[in-house]
């Protein structure tokens, strides 16, 4: 099975559908709490896998994690009748992306050792809305491992700036001229 022709055709089909009923952005939403939940809870793709569970069952547990607005909840009515429950990660990313590039939507993902304060990141976004001319969401990931600095993620382009980087980078350094000694 081509998981990725799948997801595409059905997320270019909803992405449609949605336009029709001018809900593009609802089922945006739709489509990233779901993704959300599909990535946080591990034990819900196996559920939805379950044989056990009506379509009815399956469709009003995969609404309970998200606020479903009509055309999301007749479409995974559509994909649970079809068995393609185990496309839905797939298929919500697909509709993320389809939407972005439709709307002009920039990703970032800045990764820090502490929150950053709404200010800045309101002024970052500011910025970035001004030079790339679109929609900017910035989201603010908070991961003390990386000690301090930050990673910043920019659709598929990342620059990593943290002290753990940097640490490594030097512990690289250290390891590679010590295998020249020996």
């Amino acid at each position: 099975m081509n998981t990725g022709v799948i997801s595409i055709r059905y997320a270019k089909a909803l992405y449609e559908y949605a336009k029709e009923h001018n809900a593009q952005t609802a089922v945006y939403k739709n489509m990233q709490q779901l993704k959300d939940a599909l990535r946080q809870v591990k034990e819900l793709p196996v559920v939805l896998k379950s044989p056990s569970l009506s379509h009815k069952e399956k469709v009003a547990l995969i609404c309970s994690a998200v606020e479903p607005s009509p055309v999301f909840e007749h479409f995974i009515t559509l994909v649970v009748k079809q068995e393609r429950e185990d496309m839905l990660l797939y298929i919500a990313y697909a509709y993320i992306g389809i939407y972005r590039r439709e709307n002009n939507v920039v990703a970032m993902k800045v990764t820090t050792a502490v929150p950053m304060p709404d200010s800045f990141l309101d002024r970052v976004e500011n910025i970035l809305e001004s030079q790339e001319n679109a929609d900017v969401e910035i989201r603010n990931i908070v991961d003390d491992s990386i000690i301090g600095g930050f990673v910043c993620q920019v659709n598929y382009l990342r620059y990593d700036a943290s002290v753990r980087n940097q640490l490594s980078e030097i512990r690289k350094t250290i390891v590679k001229s010590n295998k020249k000694i020996v």
